[in-house]
């Protein structure tokens, strides 16, 4: 009894006929009407946010952005073996990326503000995790749109895919010159799409419609299988070098506040205000300013300071020698007492 209660629960019914699921893929594919003014409009939004800084206007574009119809139809269309879709997918789709770059990059060229905020920086790298995402959201998309009521789904699926920031930042680099941000944007919307098909094409089989539309040899299924592992394996290569990357940096990150920890318990004297974490030749820099002039830090302490962490490779940076130490002594003195006055009014809440 317990067995089939658990394959009920499990189970993936179509609560809508084959035909009419696959008019819903062929028309969301088609860009044109109101799925041209959404792609230009939330291009718009999204443009404004990265520009901005603002999460709210981003998340704003990507729910009404229409760039996933093409990326779902040719994911199906090469399941079921229907060439027709997949060749419209692929003109709709082309048009859908030009459109987009043209867009982006004529906002960034219009904008009197190009700083680099950390939106625009955020979707120039893609993660092994930005991976997953897509994938999941290929599966969840898929469901979504076999489902009565897809809306929801979709709308939530479109938000944590993130395709369109991704193409803005690659305007945004065009407008600029910056090829890392255009190249790196660029990379981030294909890995987008690529995983988003391969879950559309794995639920599309897993779920029947390929048996339903085509019954493909042994042979054929076990090619595209076999192009689809190869082509995963490629894309991934860099989003794993990328992810090692910031994995380190954060690493590093925390290796160093922990050691600024250590540094401030063993020397109580030295009054540290600002550290900066820098990789370069492979080697960890860790910059620490302090308060207290050459004369007040002596070089022993320093030598002491440096035994701390023989993996980190330290460089101070302290008041010149000509600074009144007495006066360095005084704000010392200010600064531990307003430490001590926090630590407090910590405790009492």
């Amino acid at each position: 009894m317990a067995l089939p209660n658990i394959r009920k629960t499990f189970h993936l019914p179509k609560e809508e006929e084959e035909e009419f699921t696959f008019a819903e893929i062929e028309e969301g594919v088609y860009f044109r009407g109101h799925n041209l003014w959404l792609l230009v409009l939330s291009m718009g939004i999204a443009c404004i946010g990265l520009n901005i800084n603002s999460a709210a206007a981003v998340i704003g574009a990507m729910l009404i952005s229409p760039l996933m119809g093409p990326v779902v139809g040719l994911s199906f269309g090469l399941s079921i073996g229907n060439r027709n879709l997949v060749n419209l997918s692929l003109y709709n789709w082309a048009i859908m990326i030009g459109t987009s770059l043209l867009a982006s990059t004529a906002y960034f060229l219009i904008s009197p503000f190009h700083s680099e905020t950390s939106q625009l920086s955020s979707f120039k790298e893609a993660t092994i995790f930005d991976c997953l995402l897509a994938l999941f959201g290929g599966f969840a998309w898929f469901l979504g749109i076999i489902r009565k009521e897809a809306i929801k789904v979709i709308a939530g699926v479109a938000v944590s895919t993130a395709c369109i920031p991704p193409l803005c930042t690659a305007g945004y680099g065009l407008a600029t010159l910056n090829m890392e941000y255009f190249f790196g944007g660029i990379y981030f919307y294909l890995i987008n799409c690529f995983f988003i098909g391969v879950g559309t094409w794995i639920l599309s089989v897993v779920l029947g419609y390929q048996k339903f539309y085509l019954e493909k040899g042994s042979r054929q299924n076990k090619r595209m299988v076999a192009v689809i592992s190869i082509l995963s394996v490629l894309i991934l290569i860099p989003s794993i070098m990328l992810t090692m990357k910031k994995w380190n940096a954060e690493k590093f990150k925390n290796e160093s506040t922990t050691y600024i920890e250590q540094v401030q318990k063993k020397f109580p004297q030295l009054t540290i205000v600002n550290h900066k974490e820098t990789i370069e030749n492979g080697k960890k820099i860790l910059d620490i300013t302090v308060l207290n002039s050459k004369n007040f830090v002596t070089e022993k302490n320093l030598e002491q300071a440096n035994l701390l962490n023989n993996d980190i490779h330290l460089r101070w940076h302290y008041a010149p020698d000509k600074t009144d130490t007495s006066e360095i002594t005084k704000l010392q003195l200010q600064i531990n007492d307003l430490k001590r006055q926090m630590e407090a009014q910590k405790m009492r809440n």
